[in-house]
């Protein structure tokens, strides 16, 4: 087969792909459900995608976010997510597993939810906004081009949807690239056991509804391998048999007793596990560098004061500022200034804070000489975010302030085409967001000064 034939059946699956679940989308807003003919998600009808959540799951969400639902599997039930975590659901749809992910990792964490089809992005943010959650973001985007950065994420979650790509080997080397060392891939998927009748495979995997083709279960832990991961597990959840496809295969002219012994046991949902490799620690460098000197706990009672700082105090430092003074209150204060202020915020900062609907009440360009004085309010962090500023000599902070570096790559430097200028805001905002919410995360009152600094510091190494 060409490469242009090749191309060219990509797309054809894309369209189908999207054709089948704008439909669905479109019959959830029209009071039906994702299942043809059906009344719910939790119960379909069918093997695959009934019964997946459970009574009070169903109570977490908007009912929409479950109609909507086109699953083989629940991954939220089956993945382990901490406070404080951002996952990823690749292939999104109507927003449940995003949803119950969101309360799963709470305030402090993020989850993200990626799908290419309008409809179903127009449905997810309007189930969010039913749900009333601010840690969820749904991202327009195909699978094969996940649009966050390297190393950002810290689990990544899918329901039936790994099956629908036609490069499935792309997807996971995607999903690799944006997990954090130590990142775990948990997701739903539909497999095949064994080897059987190129025809009779097709036939069933039209059934359920796997376009592209499901992989076979060494296959799929082989392309787990080739992709970098490692403690690769399948384990099936739902084994389908030739009795659940009946009506279907029958309208296909075949003959399903005969069928049954090729089929039943070879087709089944399963929960896929991989982990990213950790980085390696590194030897300490000498005999007192890593240990603490007069350790104290770090016990700050009432609010806590946090300074960012840049250079121009115009884009970096202006939205850390307005991120954890909409996400730390009331236990913290955020302030930002620069060692040279532009004197003007730059625009596309402030859009960024809008669209996550957090306030811009009361941003401006500012020195960093209005924070030395004796009116000044005590800081107990200071944050600079961009090189330069690291780099200056700081005038001296009223109090004993822990102090950071949390590197962000300079959006206002970019050049290029407004999307690209965006693209740059947006990944700013991104790195700035994640890392407040570990900061956010941190047990203050447990840990003394020193060891309060190192975990403040590598923060900006995540």
């Amino acid at each position: 087969m060409s490469t242009t034939e090749t191309k060219e059946g990509v797309r054809d699956i894309k369209e189908v792909v999207k054709q089948k679940y704008g439909e669905a989308a479109r019959r959830v807003n029209s009071g039906g459900s994702s299942c043809c003919g059906a009344s719910s998600a939790s119960g379909c009808g069918d093997p695959i995608t009934s019964n997946l959540y459970d009574a009070f799951e169903a109570t977490q969400i908007p009912e929409e976010a479950l109609l909507a639902s086109l699953g083989c599997g629940n991954p939220t039930a089956l993945a382990k997510l901490n406070p404080g975590e951002i996952v990823l659901d690749l292939g999104s749809g109507g927003g449940i597993d995003v949803l119950l992910s969101a309360k799963r990792v709470g305030p402090t964490g993020k989850a993200y939810g990626l799908d290419m089809t309008d409809e179903m992005l127009a449905l997810a943010n309007e189930n969010k906004r039913r749900a009333g959650l601010e840690n969820v973001e749904f991202l327009k985007g195909e699978i094969e081009h996940i649009p966050l950065p390297d190393n950002s994420v810290d689990v990544i979650i899918s329901n039936c949807v790994i099956n629908l790509s036609a490069d499935k080997d792309r997807v996971l080397r995607q999903a690799f690239r944006v997990l954090k060392p130590g990142g775990r891939l948990a997701v739903s998927d539909v497999v095949t056991r064994g080897e059987m009748l190129p025809e009779i495979r097709q036939s069933v995997l039209a059934w359920v509804g796997c376009i592209a083709g499901a992989l076979e279960e060494n296959e799929y832990r082989g392309k787990l391998r080739a992709a970098g991961f490692e403690q690769i597990d399948l384990e099936p959840t739902r084994i389908y048999c030739t009795e659940d496809a009946r009506e279907f295969l029958t309208e296909q002219g075949i003959d399903v007793d005969a069928l049954a012994p090729q089929v039943d046991g070879k087709f089944m949902s399963a929960f896929v596990r991989a982990v990213k490799p950790k980085l390696q620690q590194q030897a300490c460098c000498g005999p007192t560098c890593c240990g603490e000197r007069e350790p104290r706990l770090f016990a700050m009672p009432g609010v806590r004061n946090v300074l960012f700082l840049c250079t121009g105090n115009s884009a970096r430092s202006i939205m850390a500022e307005g991120i954890l003074n909409s996400k730390g209150k009331p236990s913290f204060n955020a302030y930002s200034a620069g060692s040279h202020p532009t004197g003007a915020v730059r625009p596309e900062a402030l859009r960024q804070l809008k669209r996550a609907r957090l306030s811009t009440r009361g941003l401006r360009s500012k020195s960093w000489d209005e924070f030395a004085g004796e009116d000044a309010p005590q800081l107990d962090f200071i944050l600079t975010v961009c090189d330069n500023a690291a780099k200056e000599v700081c005038p001296v902070w009223p109090g004993h302030p822990v102090s950071a570096h949390w590197a962000i790559s300079d959006p206002a430097a970019v050049q290029g085409t407004e999307e690209q200028v965006e693209e740059a805001y947006r990944e700013a905002f991104f790195h700035l967001e994640r890392r407040i919410g570990l900061f956010l995360g941190l047990p203050f009152a447990s840990l003394d000064s020193l060891s309060l600094k190192r975990e403040v510091e590598k923060i900006g190494h995540q």
